[in-house]
């Protein structure tokens, strides 16, 4: 899958469990180890744990699915 579709994908779960300021930093041409960076924050430390456990979960649901993200 390419890049920019996961970068979506990820957008969409963390609007999808209502994230804050979702920002996403094209790191192409400053990174070797990143094309992006994808920053949110959430409305308590228990939310951000949410986010962060459901975001991995259904990371890992596409990929068992589809065989890919």
């Amino acid at each position: 899958m390419e890049i920019s579709k996961i970068k979506n994908r990820i957008e969409k779960i963390l609007d999808n469990n209502k994230a804050k300021n979702i920002v996403s930093i094209d790191l192409k041409k400053k990174s070797y180890i990143a094309d992006y960076m994808v920053i949110a924050s959430g409305t308590s430390s228990r939310h951000l744990q949410s986010l962060s456990e459901n975001l991995v979960t259904e990371l890992k649901e596409r990929i068992v699915k589809t065989g890919s993200l």
